[in-house]
């Protein structure tokens, strides 16, 4: 499927919307679908009625907001959407009073590297600057 990023619109999900049926086919456990479902932030990204993506991230201490992940649909690969959302949860995060955003995996580290990730103790840490 093609699109353009600008199509997508993001989303707080109404129940008919969250995307559980993505999260299960990563195979999650019960408990990481519990994590992302219950998470302070879960945002949906729709292109028209079809969920593409979706992303999770907790507020740990008021200034780090901790990403558990992002999502995207196999239909919707290769085409930006995942660096996309990665974005739009470093501006949610920024607008809410973060400081920084820590993705505790290791994995993912070239691309989220890429976006301006740097490697720090817990994970990968996307720091924010002062304007």
């Amino acid at each position: 499927m093609s699109f353009k990023l600008r199509e997508i619109e993001v989303f707080r999900p109404y129940s008919t919307e969250v995307p559980e049926d993505l999260l299960w086919s990563m195979d999650f456990s019960e408990q990481e679908v519990d994590r992302w479902l219950n998470s302070d932030l879960l945002r949906v990204a729709k292109l028209g009625e079809q969920v593409m993506g979706v992303y999770a991230m907790d507020v740990t201490d008021g200034v780090t907001y901790l990403l558990h992940g992002v999502l995207v649909a196999p239909s919707a690969r290769k085409q930006g959407l995942g660096r996309w959302l990665v974005g739009h949860a470093l501006g949610v995060a920024e607008s809410k009073g973060a400081r920084g955003v820590l993705f505790p995996h290791a994995s993912h580290s070239r691309f989220l590297a890429a976006i301006g990730f740097e490697a720090h103790e817990q994970g990968q840490r996307f720091e924010m600057y002062q304007e």
